[in-house]
């Protein structure tokens, strides 16, 4: 049994709760930056001094030959990429209205700034391009323009955004553009993040700083990698972890296999003096989950449990909760608090258990079960194995909404 008392971690323990921070992969420009930015914000006269012609094509072909290449792969990929310019209004501090006859006013004042992203094309119907970034590329939008492969700008409007997975899809219409454009932009070739090995070739393409389509490449570091963007890691996600450079303007490009797929969106990064090359990806297995629901610009409701979970290996926190886990159990996550009256609750899982696997698939992490239980709908039901009293069990569990929402 896991019964002894643990060593409280030193200040390096873990580099994605202490140290370090977690930067989104956007480029703000002007005087005032939007807070989500802070600590990568590039101040410059003028962001589209440098116009990037990138090389188009008809189509995005994808090639399954082990003599693919990082040009190969960005000249295929190019045509399904954009470059998103985000003029924004927020509200900063007024210091002027602190003193002399002022004081009683407003103490804030709103201001202008514009920030850069990155998007990728996912479809074309019903005379309307939709393009998929992140969240925190469109947020707080006061206009959105786009620049497509041929360097031609379109007005952009927001179709749909879970701000919980930092996703948005924006779109265009096709009747603002050109018989010439329309040719020369194409439809992204969706690939398949659950089949990425450690170790394998990526390709990142975003507006790097704002001066146009950039390419990187590097490695897959790790899969389900669970990283919090908030002091709240019972919110942690599931991401590719990549050592491809990504930089300021990178966030909503799209992170490529070799074949010229996307399996990942570009979003984040550490930032750390004794950091080099962590960059963060959804993967998009989790982005085409919701896709369809963002271009329809419905609300995202996700299935509810009703627990509150710590990793198997966190030995500190299953210390203090008073929990024992014996030494056979080899993976899953481990509930710390069941809410009354909750679909677990009602399936009856209790403090200590731990979920192993949910519909026969192995659960990793808190994150990569967010990643497995996100899959489905409310009015699912699931099977999870639980150990409890030395020994698995399957408990049916049918998801509803949350409490809050009902």
């Amino acid at each position: 049994m896991k019964n002894e008392m643990p060593r409280i971690p030193n200040s390096n323990y873990n580099l994605f709760k202490k140290g370090s921070k977690l930067i989104l992969s956007a480029a703000t420009f002007g005087v005032v930056a939007a807070g989500s930015f802070q600590g990568v914000n590039y101040v410059v006269d003028n962001y589209n001094k440098q116009n990037t012609t990138v090389q188009s094509t008809n189509v995005v072909n994808t090639s399954s030959s082990s003599t693919s290449n990082v040009s190969k792969v960005a000249q295929n990929c190019m045509p399904s990429i954009v470059s998103i310019t985000n003029v924004s209004v927020s509200d900063v501090q007024n210091y002027f209205s602190m003193y002399g006859n002022n004081s009683r006013s407003n103490p804030f004042t709103q201001q202008e700034s514009t920030s850069v992203g990155s998007g990728v094309i996912i479809n074309k119907k019903n005379g309307e391009i939709d393009i998929l970034t992140n969240y925190h590329v469109i947020k707080n939008a006061k206009t959105l323009t786009c620049t497509l492969a041929d360097n031609t700008n379109v007005k952009a409007t927001v179709k749909g955004v879970d701000e919980d997975h930092d996703l948005a899809v924006i779109s265009i219409k096709t009747s603002d553009l050109s018989e010439d454009t329309l040719k020369q932009i194409a439809i992204a070739t969706i690939g398949d993040s659950d089949k990425l090995q450690v170790g394998e070739q990526v390709v990142a393409i975003g507006n790097a700083l704002g001066y146009g389509q950039s390419v990187t490449t590097g490695i897959v570091s790790a899969t389900n990698r669970s990283v919090s963007t908030s002091s709240d890691t019972d919110k942690s996600q599931s991401y590719i972890q990549t050592d491809a450079a990504i930089s300021p303007g990178n966030s909503g490009g799209p992170l490529c296999n070799i074949n010229g797929e996307v399996i990942g969106v570009n979003s984040l990064k550490i930032v750390d003096e004794n950091v080099e090359g962590m960059g963060f990806a959804i993967p998009i297995e989790i982005v085409m989950g919701l896709t369809d629901r963002l271009e329809k610009g419905e609300a995202i409701v996700r299935p509810y449990l009703g627990v509150t979970m710590t990793e198997i290996t966190d030995e500190w926190n299953l210390y203090r909760e008073g929990i024992k886990i014996d030494d056979e159990v080899e993976n899953g996550v481990v509930i710390t608090s069941v809410e009354d009256g909750s679909p677990a609750d009602i399936a009856g899982l209790k403090k200590g258990d731990v979920i192993a696997s949910v519909d026969n698939v192995k659960v990793k992490s808190s994150a990569h079960f967010r990643y497995l239980l996100y899959k489905y709908d409310v009015g699912d039901t699931i099977t999870v194995k639980c150990y409890r009293d030395s020994k698995f069990k399957e408990i049916k569990i049918k998801l509803t909404k949350s409490l809050n929402e009902a």
